[in-house]
């Protein structure tokens, strides 16, 4: 098995390719949440508050509520940040030699991944039904400018699809490293043959009757003796020689 790219990792020693890293679809994924997050950060701290003529601080144009722009702008600097993590994570997977640490790395991206889906799912929910609920007081003199909390709302809406899409990846390639680490090597399956069976037909049994591989046969002694010669089936090939990994 040393030839199989577990886990959607190279093989130990591997160079790094910039221009196939770009290409993979988590790590398109994950640079486009990393810029969702910044538009999201940014739009929510910048245009995410409103301050009324009438009044000393600043309100949340969600609802009213200071927790809320403080959650997406939280939210939006934590993903950036995971999602730096994880693409400086893919690069360095080609220097991972072992297959447990490898594991690890590809379970650790699918949980934050998963993760990060939730929390936007929840929050593009949340930042819409409280921006829709947001009512003006009549003596308000100051004008609404409500572009960058709407802009901050489908920022959480495109945030969960890249996160979503990364989270999908990321279990393809923990799914099928997981069946590739779990495969029957092929020396083990095909190496060792009883020798039984490469004497003569063999069936597992003794030096008489069925299984009988070894001086004069008896006559009528096994059913054997009438049947039409055999061919031995040729293992099939070997599926992870020169393997080039998943591509994730």
């Amino acid at each position: 098995m040393e030839n199989v790219r577990a886990y959607g990792a190279g093989l130990a020693g591997a160079n790094f390719d910039k221009n196939t890293f770009f290409k993979k679809p988590t790590v398109l994924f994950r640079c486009a949440a990393l810029v969702f997050g910044l538009i999201l950060w940014y739009s929510v701290s910048k245009g995410g508050w409103h301050k009324p003529s009438d009044a000393i601080h600043p309100v949340c144009l969600y609802g009213r509520s200071s927790s809320t722009c403080s959650f997406a702008t939280a939210v939006g600097f934590f993903a950036v940040c995971g999602a730096v993590g994880l693409i400086v994570l893919d690069a360095k997977m080609d220097q991972i030699s072992s297959i447990p640490t490898r594991r690890r790395a590809v379970l650790a991206d699918l949980v934050v991944s998963a993760i990060f889906t939730g929390i936007f799912l929840i929050g593009f929910f949340t930042f819409w039904s409280k921006l829709s609920a947001f009512e003006v007081d009549e003596d308000d003199e100051n004008q609404i400018k409500t572009n960058n909390a709407k802009f901050g709302i489908l920022s959480a809406l495109l945030s969960f699809l890249a996160w979503g899409g990364a989270a999908f990846f990321a279990w393809r390639r923990y799914e099928e490293g997981n069946q590739a680490t779990h495969e029957p090597n092929y020396d083990e399956q095909f190496g060792q043959v009883s020798s039984d069976v490469q004497d003569g037909y063999g069936y597992g049994g003794d030096s008489t009757g069925i299984g009988h591989v070894g001086g004069p046969t008896p006559p009528q002694s096994s059913y054997q003796s009438g049947a039409p010669p055999q061919t031995m089936q040729q293992p099939p090939a070997n599926p992870y020689t020169q393997s080039e990994g998943y591509g994730y």
